[in-house]
């Protein structure tokens, strides 16, 4: 049977998300609705109910499914956090656009958002709940650390590391074994 799928964040990157998943179901999971804390509980948003807060799944205590659609690296890990007692499976996401090039070398955590156009080479490491908007490029030695969110069109290339809670701004370019501080943001290319 089928588990519920719920989405948290009922915005921009939520409908993005739910646009995805309707063109794309995930195998195992049916979308059941979004999960908001700003939104009214019955509001439609593209055709799928605003189901409640994040309260109303922990007191269902549901065996539920979650994807994250908030941009915000500090509130990613602020919301897990406050879901780490519940025993929620978090699948990632992969759009069918996405190309990785050797799946043996590339390792996805739990938890990610890997979009449309999304290029990951070889040896390349993406840490849990990691939110890799449009057209991202990942070069060989890569490693994308927790909660980490990059826009559209950033570009990291060889062996660069990305720091627990990042944000990297849209065309940004990471190059050249460049180390990037936990909880940085990042809104111009930086070179070694």
């Amino acid at each position: 049977m089928p588990k519920k799928l719920v989405i948290i964040g009922a915005g921009g990157v939520g409908r993005e998300i739910q646009a995805v998943l309707k063109k794309y179901p995930l195998d195992g999971y049916y979308l059941f609705g979004f999960i908001d804390d700003g939104v009214l509980a019955g509001t439609i948003v593209n055709g799928l109910p605003v189901l409640g807060g994040l309260q109303c799944i922990k007191d269902d205590n549901e065996d539920l499914a979650v994807i994250l659609a908030i941009g915000n690296p500090q509130v990613r890990k602020k919301i897990i956090d406050s879901l780490s007692d519940y025993s929620f499976d978090f699948p990632s996401l992969i759009h069918p656009g996405a190309s990785i090039h050797d799946n043996d070398t590339v390792s996805i955590g739990k938890g990610c958002y890997i979009a449309d156009k999304c290029v990951l080479t070889v040896d390349i490491m993406v840490s849990d709940f990691c939110f890799l908007n449009t057209g991202c490029f990942l070069q060989h030695d890569a490693t994308i650390g927790p909660y980490s969110v990059l826009m559209p069109g950033v570009s990291i290339t060889g062996g660069a590391i990305i720091g627990e809670q990042v944000y990297i701004t849209s065309n940004c370019s990471v190059i050249t074994k460049c180390e990037i501080e936990d909880n940085s943001i990042i809104k111009q290319s930086i070179n070694s």
